[in-house]
């Protein structure tokens, strides 16, 4: 017996097959589990209160797991930042990027534990991984590097695109939520840190703490969370900073990421 179990964000395209499973539009998996980092943006865990019991409803089993160590920095080695985090050479000033080290601690491990902790033998197949990955998001499909667990992509095989994810949920008066990821994640989009900047609160205040945090943890390299290598409260400009008002809202949907992160 196959153990089917999806891997829930709680963005868009995973709460759509949740919801897509729990309407009958996609046949069933055995769990639903959302890693969570501890650092999700405020709406998504609005979302999953709020839309949890009703997957209970209708007969999905939710389960929330987290890594053993979800710190943005390993205290124990004094230069290991767990994000893909950008760096300027203190000497040459020649830029680079931080090893990810997040995805695999925060996400991928924690689900692993929990499926194992079901007692499944490891041998091919024995798991069915459902990623929330949709059809414009093509090359992030991959298969599992682990011959146990066998990755599907119900969203590609439907070629179902994140835009047509928000309209079916629109369709079927569901929630659209917030795109899920860490808030302060090197590889939000433009869009995105003017958003988490023009909403303020404590998504913006916990990115800009991690980003002062990781500032100097390696010696030979200052460390940011924006590709401008700027500190964050410098690198995001709103119209709100000069006192003018908000024309229109910008928001850039991509993002660099694999099927565990952004869903």
């Amino acid at each position: 017996m196959t153990l089917k179990v999806l891997s829930m964000g709680w963005g868009v395209q995973s709460w759509t097959l949740a919801a897509m499973i729990a309407l009958e539009e996609l046949p069933p998996v055995d769990y639903v589990v959302h890693a969570d980092t501890g650092y999700e943006h405020s709406g998504t865990y609005a979302h999953a209160e709020k839309w949890t019991p009703w997957l209970a409803e209708h007969g999905l089993r939710v389960v929330t797991v987290k890594g053993k160590r979800n710190d943005v920095v390993m205290a124990e080695w004094s230069d290991s930042v767990m994000i893909p985090a950008l760096t300027v050479d203190r000497e040459t000033g020649s830029h680079g990027q931080i090893r990810r080290q997040c995805t695999g601690d925060w996400k991928i491990a924690p689900i692993r534990q929990f499926i194992t902790s079901m007692g499944i033998k490891k041998t091919p197949g024995a798991v069915e991984s459902w990623q929330g990955i949709s059809w414009d998001e093509v090359r992030r499909v991959k298969d599992s590097d682990v011959a146990y667990i066998t990755n599907r992509y119900p969203l590609v095989e439907k070629r179902l695109t994140r835009s047509d994810c928000i309209n079916w949920l629109r369709s079927h008066q569901l929630d659209v939520p917030v795109k899920s990821g860490c808030v302060f994640c090197p590889y939000n989009s433009m869009g995105r840190w003017k958003q988490l900047k023009r909403e303020g609160g404590v998504d913006w205040k916990t990115a800009v703490a991690v980003d002062k945090l990781i500032r100097d943890k390696r010696p030979k390299c200052q460390v940011f969370v924006h590709p401008a290598r700027k500190p964050l409260t410098q690198a995001v400009r709103i119209p709100e900073d000069v006192g003018a008002r908000q024309i229109a809202l910008e928001f850039d949907a991509e993002a660099t990421c694999e099927g565990h992160c952004h869903t």
